[in-house]
């Protein structure tokens, strides 16, 4: 039997959630033990993981930040196999959206430079997206998103391959 290997889960969130919020999501979200997840500002890793024994193997460790344009945080989750496997990335960004009532892009297997956005309702779009250090801006999408009015909708963005 092959095992699935670690992977990680990034994305970006309309709404940006405190470390706390964070820990009780993925407590639930994955079903580990709270000794074996970290969550932390990327900023403060170093200092957060300080009494942590150095040979700790975390099943979810989470860092995020603050973003800006059409995003108000990113996160970055990286994720043990077996978690992985109970919870895929679309799920993963559905559930976040859900609970938190924002939109929330991720990166799975769309065509370079497209995205898929989870609506907080988990209507799945495609979008497209310019960024800058830590700015995104959306600037097309196949379906209108909530609370940003003047965002291109391009159904052709589901033809790109």
């Amino acid at each position: 039997m092959t095992e699935t290997e670690a992977t990680g889960y990034d994305c970006l969130s309309s709404r940006a959630v405190s470390g706390s919020e964070l820990r009780a999501f993925l407590l639930d979200c994955f079903g580990t033990a709270e000794q074996r997840l970290f969550v932390g500002h990327e900023d403060r890793v170093a200092d957060e993981l300080r009494d942590s024994p150095q040979d700790m193997a975390f099943s979810v460790f989470c860092t995020y930040r603050q973003a800006s344009g059409h995003f108000a945080m990113g996160l970055d989750a990286g994720i043990e196999g077996r978690l992985a496997d109970r919870v895929g990335r679309r799920e993963f960004a559905e559930r976040f959206a859900a609970r938190f009532d924002a939109y929330v892009l991720y990166g799975d297997t769309e065509p370079p430079g497209l995205w898929a956005l989870i609506l907080a309702d988990g209507q799945r779009l495609r979008v497209a997206m310019d960024e800058e250090d830590d700015r995104y801006v959306l600037h097309a999408a196949t379906a209108p998103v909530p609370g940003l009015p003047d965002l291109r909708v391009d159904e052709g963005l589901w033809q790109l391959r």
